[in-house]
């Protein structure tokens, strides 16, 4: 049986764990697999991390990736010290000297992929990618292998566990998302700083590469609409789930007549709707297809063993094909195949809208919002104000019929200049027919 030599760059969660895993594990994977994978080495700044490795096990522990990378007896690069350097650094220089390279590190790869890819292809070697977006959840392999003969109509992903945490703490607890986002950090759930996370900024990493896989077209996170959920109150979750609603940070990919449409924000779906049962830190990915129809991928979607599932399995596609076709460059991929497809401007939008406005109680106030609301061609569907305390601040939450996103902003931007208001409007948007 032939062995596939693997040398391991970064040993946080998952980095451990994939090496604990193949150490653990390796004699299922030869049976399963019909090759064998050795950690030949591994590397971390960390001396600590490096002193925790067996010797015995492995025979190589450097602080220098360059170690690695020049050793020729090593096949596979695992890069897994996230960000953007010196990972983008060490990648390229894996390629450019034949390894493979098997990386979760979605930021990386969402704004300088195209690059890595390239350089992939230049040296007959691959890049596999699976735990980038959904942790343990196949949808880079099903959507490159499985569904690679689909036109998709719609990727739909809640791609953040950290966020569908938080939401579902506040519609299991009512309470607020400060309060949620304490819980969240003392279960380990949320990093200290989770700017990244609840920005909706990590998901848009991941629906960049969504966008590739799916709709051919290379987009860089920052051209793609995004908002976070820090202003999402528990009364926005509470009047959702009465109108049967849920809310979830959803990452959208949709293919309309007006351009590819790519976004990121707080969503209100329909609780009949698969994606609203994604509970706490579970990730899921929805896709539409015209040959395969709906399908939902869900999992654990972070943390170290159920990530380190899906390196491995990139780590093992590569090294069967090393072992049975004597090269793992047998898989040529045309990932970027409709660069000059048109993206869909977020002011074109076209839906529903739930408004929340905080008003000062006092007669006209409805009449002066709907008035703004109707000279903007918006029409309202349903109006709901439970607290009267005259003089007082109190919500007013509406749902619209489908307007156009230029047009409610220019209605929004003049309601929150009217002297009623007296906090900024929550607008969140409607998915109907997801």
């Amino acid at each position: 049986m032939k062995t596939v030599n693997v040398g391991i760059i970064g040993l946080g969660n998952v980095g451990k764990a994939v090496l604990e895993a193949i150490l653990a594990n390796g004699e299922l994977i030869a049976k399963r697999a019909g090759v064998a994978l050795a950690v030949k080495g591994v590397c971390d700044v960390d001396e600590n991390a490096l002193a925790a490795v067996d010797e015995k096990k492995c025979p190589v522990k450097t602080a220098s990736a360059d170690d690695l990378i020049g050793d020729e007896t090593i096949d596979v690069i695992v890069e897994l010290i996230g960000g953007i350097s010196p990972a983008k650094e060490i990648i390229l220089k894996a390629l450019k000297n034949k390894k493979h390279v098997v990386t979760a590190n979605k930021a990386l790869l969402s704004q300088h992929g195209k690059e890595i890819l390239k350089a992939a292809a230049e040296n007959g070697v691959s890049v596999n990618f699976e735990a980038s977006v959904g942790g343990a959840i196949p949808v880079i392999r099903a959507l490159r292998e499985s569904f690679i003969g689909n036109n998709f109509a719609v990727v739909y992903g809640i791609l953040n566990g950290t966020t569908n945490f938080i939401l579902t703490t506040m519609a299991r607890t009512g309470c607020t998302f400060d309060e949620a986002l304490v819980i969240a950090q003392a279960k380990g759930v949320a990093e200290r700083n989770p700017e990244l996370d609840i920005s909706g900024k990590d998901s848009a990493h991941k629906l960049a590469i969504l966008a590739l896989l799916g709709f051919g077209v290379h987009v860089a996170p920052d051209d793609i609409f995004t908002e976070g959920i820090s202003g999402i109150g528990p009364q926005d979750i509470e009047y959702a789930s009465r109108w049967g609603y849920s809310i979830k940070l959803l990452a959208i990919a949709k293919d309309t007549p007006g351009g590819l449409q790519l976004r990121v924000h707080p969503t209100l779906l329909p609780s009949a709707h698969l994606l609203s049962d994604v509970r706490d830190v579970d990730n899921a990915i929805f896709l539409k297809g015209d040959l395969v129809g709906e399908s939902l991928l869900s999992g654990k979607g972070a943390g170290g063993r159920p990530t380190s599932s899906s390196v491995i399995g990139d780590i093992v596609d590569i090294a069967a094909r090393i072992a049975f076709s004597g090269s793992a460059d047998g898989k040529p991929r045309n990932f970027e195949y409709a660069p000059d497809r048109k993206l869909s401007r977020i002011e074109s939008l076209n839906m529903s809208y739930y408004l929340r406005f905080s008003v000062i109680d006092k007669p006209g106030v409805l009449a002066g919002i709907s008035s703004v609301l109707a000279e903007n061609n918006i029409s309202i569907a349903s109006v709901t104000q439970d607290e009267r305390k005259e003089g007082e601040t109190v919500p007013v939450m509406i749902l619209t019929h489908e307007a156009e996103e230029g047009s409610l902003r220019k209605a929004i931007e003049k309601i929150n200049k009217l002297d009623f208001i007296s906090d900024r409007t929550v607008v969140i948007r409607m998915e109907e027919e997801v």
